[in-house]
């Protein structure tokens, strides 16, 4: 018989007449469980007359009784549950046997077959789905291993080689985070007495998520490791500047030309690169108008061995004249600072564009 909402309404409203005539409720609360009886019949629209009547349709019982009977039930099948004779236990431990026999022989698939026989007979011992799970894993059925794992960790929290079952499974997984977690917790249920197997399980795991996540990390900054390559190749002429400056003693904070202008193996200078580095035009302007600056310059070995390279002079480098005077030399400045040959025409164009 199916039962309606406005059943269940009417049995309500029965109980709680039978809570005040029985002086379950205080006497001072009547009133309220009369507004209470009111309210319900309104909101179901059920007549509060046919509640005495209710209780054919519960097979002759009260809703407490209902209620009670029904809670007897449960705790009922839970003890049936629990209830495992020494026989069928007997019988289970020898399935289990056979299961171990079979996992020392690697017939994996014949383990599970007598793990799940025993599991059947006895679903209360922990260690036959310990067992079972790992076999799973043996076989790589890892998803039915940590069902087992985790069915063995609520039946028995404190059974340390279910968490390790269980790790091992999630890690088999890719799961790294969650075997590492679940060998964690392992290592806290052993205490003080930690399992090598789950210490060495634990570190494993671990080493693979701290990999994961700098390998997530590298990945996610492919951008910015290319700028920076950038920025540190574009600002090769600037870190030359800087040796340079500290190479030429008297040179005038001069950029590093031997880098720049082919260095001193022989190499000839780009000059497309040149022209478009501020630098470096500066830098031809100070030589072209300041010939000290010219002849600090030249003191530097590098730089001299560079422009004997370049034949810009004798065997010595040449002379400051002979130098400020060749074609080469003067073409350069002609090119840098917008066709004006000569020291004179230099100076007066120390702020042409660039």
């Amino acid at each position: 018989m199916t039962i309606s909402h406005k059943d269940l309404a009417l049995a309500i409203i029965q109980f709680l007449e039978t809570s005040v005539s029985s002086k379950v409720v205080l006497e001072e609360y009547a009133e309220s469980m009369d507004v209470a009886i009111d309210c319900i019949a309104d909101a179901f629209e059920v007549d509060k007359a046919e509640a005495s009547s209710i209780a054919s349709k519960f097979g002759g019982l009260s809703l407490l009784d209902t209620v009670n009977k029904s809670g007897a039930s449960s705790t009922d099948v839970k003890e049936e549950v629990v209830e495992v004779d020494a026989d069928t236990k007997a019988k289970a431990d020898a399935a289990k046997a056979e299961g171990n026999k079979a996992m020392a022989a690697k017939d994996f698939d014949t383990a599970i077959s007598k793990y799940t026989e025993a599991i059947a007979l006895d679903p209360t011992n922990v260690v036959y789905l310990s067992n079972r799970a790992a076999a799973y894993s043996s076989v790589s059925q890892h998803e039915n291993a940590v069902k087992d794992a985790e069915a063995a960790i609520k039946m028995k929290p404190d059974f340390s080689k279910a968490y390790s079952r269980l790790g091992l499974a999630q890690y088999a997984l890719g799961n790294a985070k969650a075997a590492m977690e679940a060998y964690k917790k392992g290592l806290d249920v052993e205490g003080s007495t930690p399992s090598d197997a789950m210490k060495r399980g634990y570190e494993t795991a671990k080493k693979r998520v701290e990999a994961e996540l700098e390998s997530s990390i590298a990945t996610n900054e492919p951008e910015s490791t290319e700028r920076g390559t950038d920025a540190s190749s574009g600002s090769g002429s600037g870190s030359g500047a800087g040796s340079g400056a500290g190479t030429g003693a008297g040179a005038g904070g001069m950029p590093d030309f031997s880098s720049m202008f082919g260095g001193g193996g022989g190499g000839m200078p780009n000059f497309a690169e040149m022209m478009n580095n501020p630098q470096v035009m500066e830098a031809a302007r100070n030589l072209m108008s300041n010939p000290n600056a010219l002849e600090g310059l030249m003191s530097n070995p590098a730089v001299r061995q560079m422009a004997q390279n370049m034949g810009l002079g004798g065997e010595n480098g040449g002379g400051l004249e002979n130098l400020m005077n060749n074609p080469m030399l003067q073409n350069m400045a002609r090119n840098f600072m917008g066709g004006q040959g000569g020291s004179g025409g230099s100076q007066g164009n120390s702020g042409g564009s660039q």
